[in-house]
């Protein structure tokens, strides 16, 4: 679940999109956004088709606005209108045991994001900006060191932390850093 969908969370749904049927890979079921009707679909489904650095998305794209889903390269993906993330009822659209990605920056720390627990079928939830009291993952430096199987909230830090941590690191480890 994707619970935002700005340029962060269009970014996830197509790298989502892409690697779908691939193994293991996460499967996309819904995107939250605060309001949906007509106007808001056609809207996020022509910012998801045209990004001014990715350039046009690779695929199809079609609305069931009876059903509030967009249909992104075969897979339906709910669209849920809600201000409350404890509200939302996720099990009602067939969604269970899943990863909820917040990528509004609206929920920082571990309160806040506790919120999205309460919703039925939430399991885990990753922050797509740096956390307060959650464990702030940067892969290839601290991934290992997580507790993934009782952990239920995490943050995968900030995109500038994430660029330049590995470098680091590989320099520190092969000259040291002062």
């Amino acid at each position: 679940v994707l619970f935002g969908f700005g340029r962060i969370g269009r970014l996830a749904a197509r790298e989502l999109i892409r690697q779908a049927g691939k193994g293991q890979q996460l499967r996309l079921r819904a995107i939250v956004t605060r309001k949906v009707d007509e106007q808001q679909m056609i809207k996020r489904a022509a910012l998801l088709e045209n990004d001014s650095v990715h350039g046009r998305f690779a695929g199809s794209i079609e609305l069931d606005m009876e059903r509030q889903c967009m249909i992104i390269n075969g897979q339906r993906i709910q669209m849920i209108g809600s201000n409350d993330p404890s509200t939302i009822d996720y099990e009602s659209h067939g969604i269970s045991n899943a990863l909820l990605i917040d990528n509004t920056g609206a929920y920082r720390d571990k309160e806040a994001l506790s919120l999205h627990l309460k919703a039925k079928g939430i399991e885990k939830v990753i922050l797509t900006a740096p956390g307060k009291g959650i464990p702030n993952v940067v892969y290839g430096i601290n991934h290992r060191d997580l507790d993934i199987a009782n952990g239920e909230i995490f943050s995968a830090a900030s995109c500038t932390t994430n660029a330049i941590s590995p470098i680091l690191k590989v320099i520190d480890d092969q000259f040291g850093i002062e």
